[in-house]
């Protein structure tokens, strides 16, 4: 391990003065906002948000290739309003008329104006009062949802609510789109929204008004910074970070760390305020960002972790330790199977079966263990049988196959099903009888009955 960690060490740091150098230049505008000027800023902001991107790495930009629609009139404006009896944003207003009708900006771009209302539906509710707003609890969004599930006519009524008071300016890609609010608490700010409409899951609320939502994602590409997950996380430099900190909730603290994942490099000031360890249930996000930023104080924080100040964070984050490591932890890792006070399980079978070392012989006195969970042996069989040395417990797979616990048997089945084995057959013919009804179960049969050269159908107990 010491001259693994040796490497790690030594690995060239850069100097505060360094990173300072290299982050691209970014000025902020300082004259009258809404003006020309303003409009002229922003323009320049989106152009050079592009040269900074050549390649067109940002998510969507390959999309809308940081070019903007040519302006609507105002009188096209008011009569989108008059149409549809709503007022829009002023910052709405003014973009829509002195930068772009759509275009450039975040994820897959904006919409133009006679694009933000989706269907005839959307049309005639979008002047109802908004249903997203800071007053719709988590429980009022999951009583909603659940009501409609069922029920036509209770659907089609929250969709209407739900419509009220949002224009859907752009979309982050599947079921994923971005509203901005004409009327309630959210009024000019965006939301995001899933359209799976999970009842466990509501509009995010991004807290962030159509402007300034726009201008920031352009600063963040100029500054080298990642806009994955925009608007979701946090913004701020280092040092505001850093400075909110002290005073902050434990999870607008969790947020404030999270939100340091935007950055590629980081200062020795901040590398030492991660290391800061001031709540237990932040020493996983601790160690990930540290592994972005500084592999040494990662393996650092890590190792004292594993000692037991804090051993299921370290079992949490195992998998994310550097590859060259991660045997040096094998029999430290493994050993803890016998942990009993241990909840995560299936994290330490994951991070053994990314080891070299692997093998299945250790872990099948657990995977045979009925008293373990059964989604932790289920995890356990599915590692053995990626196995190197899988087809030596060729019997322990057809006890599997056999038992009561129906994961444990799934999971057997479709590690073995790529094998070819006269037992096997064997135990395949029983599990077709025992699963007769199961459509997933036989699926899997089949395929595993072809690759020993068996057509099910046609053979010895088809139905």
């Amino acid at each position: 391990m010491f001259n693994q960690l040796k490497k790690l060490f030594t690995k060239n740091e850069r100097t505060e003065k360094q990173i300072a150098e290299v982050v691209p230049k970014w000025t902020p505008f300082t004259g009258e906002r809404l003006t020309t000027a303003h409009a002229t800023y922003i323009k320049e902001m989106v152009a050079a948000a592009g040269r900074v991107d050549k390649e067109r790495s940002v998510f969507g930009a390959s999309t809308h290739k940081y070019r903007l629609k040519p302006v609507l009139s105002m009188a096209e404006v008011e009569a989108f309003e008059k149409r549809h009896q709503l007022t829009l944003p002023k910052d709405y207003v003014f973009f829509l008329t002195q930068v772009g009708n759509g275009g450039a900006g975040p994820y897959y771009g904006l919409s133009a104006l006679e694009k933000v209302i989706s269907s005839d539906e959307h049309a005639a509710a979008v002047s109802n009062e908004a249903l997203i707003d800071k007053a719709l609890t988590k429980e009022k969004w999951k009583r909603i949802m659940d009501e409609t599930e069922e029920d036509d006519d209770l659907y089609d009524e929250a969709m209407a609510r739900l419509y009220g008071g949002m224009l859907i300016v752009g979309t982050q890609g599947c079921t994923y789109d971005n509203l901005l609010l004409v009327n309630g608490s959210e009024t000019g700010k965006i939301v995001y929204i899933d359209w799976n409409l999970d009842s466990d899951y509501g509009p995010y609320l991004t807290g962030m008004p159509f402007l300034d939502w726009y201008e920031q994602f352009f600063k963040e590409i100029i500054q080298g910074n990642s806009t994955t997950s925009y608007g979701y996380y946090r913004l701020g430099t280092e040092d505001e970070l850093k400075r909110a900190y002290p005073t902050a909730e434990d999870k607008e603290k969790h947020d404030i760390l999270r939100s340091l994942y935007r950055f590629s490099e980081v200062k020795e000031s901040t590398i030492a305020f991660i290391q800061q360890r001031d709540n237990e249930e932040l020493d996983v996000l601790r160690v990930e960002l540290l592994l972005k930023f500084n592999e040494k104080a990662a393996m650092t924080m890590f190792d004292r972790l594993l000692d037991g100040e804090n051993i299921s964070a370290a079992v949490a984050c195992a998998r994310r330790i550097p590859d060259e490591l991660k045997d040096e932890y094998y029999g430290t890792l493994k050993d803890l199977l016998r942990n009993e006070e241990l909840q995560d399980k299936d994290s330490l079978i994951f991070f053994m079966k990314d080891c070299e070392l692997f093998r299945g012989k250790d872990l099948i006195d657990f995977a045979m263990n009925e008293s373990v969970e059964e989604a932790d042996r289920k995890t356990a069989v599915w590692a053995i049988s990626n196995a190197k040395d899988r087809m030596d417990y060729l019997d322990k797979f057809i006890l599997w196959m056999d038992e009561g616990s129906y994961w444990v048997a799934h999971a057997a089945l479709q590690g073995m099903a790529r094998e070819e084995h006269s037992k096997l057959v064997e135990a395949y013919y029983r599990m077709w009888e025992k699963y007769h009804e199961d459509q997933m179960m036989r699926s899997n049969l089949v395929t595993a009955f072809k690759n020993n050269g068996v057509q099910i159908e046609k053979g010895r107990g088809g139905k």
